[in-house]
């Protein structure tokens, strides 16, 4: 899959090892997202994430990737694809730094990126937010994903499922 089409408006880079150290300092933009995840951003929890995967998938299946404005990166998405299904995707991760928030950026690279997958032949888009982040939820929502009805509880926090047909 060609990254470079997941927006026309921003330049989009694989996000590696070494690239740890920006991605943290825009992850320290966004406490609330932290906050409610009980942690602080590491660049080894980010490095750590650049290699997590579901079950069953491999990293041909991951796209870690930044999307970068005059060279300067302004959000990261993690993006797992055909999972948990083959005709879906997964958001993992997508964090905006937070003085571009609240200026439809986020929801603009969102629905370039989904009009891409599906044109890619993907019908659905999953992801999981933090229950009781309303800031996450009122995103998503204003982004046309509803909850699935599925919670999954982690030690410090539950997850709640959405969705979106895409």
């Amino acid at each position: 899959m060609d990254i470079k089409s997941f927006s026309s408006r921003y330049d989009v880079r694989k996000i590696k090892k070494t690239d740890s150290s920006k991605v943290y300092e825009l992850c320290k933009t966004n406490p609330t997202y932290y906050y409610y995840m009980k942690e602080q951003p590491s660049i080894e929890s980010i490095a750590q994430d650049l290699q997590t995967l579901p079950p069953h998938k491999t990293m041909e299946d991951k796209f870690f990737v930044g999307f970068y404005f005059k060279d300067r990166l302004i959000a990261v998405l993690d993006l797992i694809v055909s999972y948990p299904n083959p005709q879906t995707v997964f958001i993992g991760w997508f964090i905006l730094e937070k003085k571009m928030q609240g200026k439809g950026i986020g929801s603009a690279i969102l629905t370039e990126l989904l009009t891409f997958l599906k044109k890619q032949n993907f019908s659905r888009a999953r992801l999981g937010y933090i229950k009781g982040n309303l800031e996450s939820q009122t995103f998503w929502k204003r982004n046309g994903f509803y909850p699935t009805g599925e919670e999954s509880p982690q030690e410090h926090y539950t997850i709640v499922v959405m969705e979106k047909e895409l």
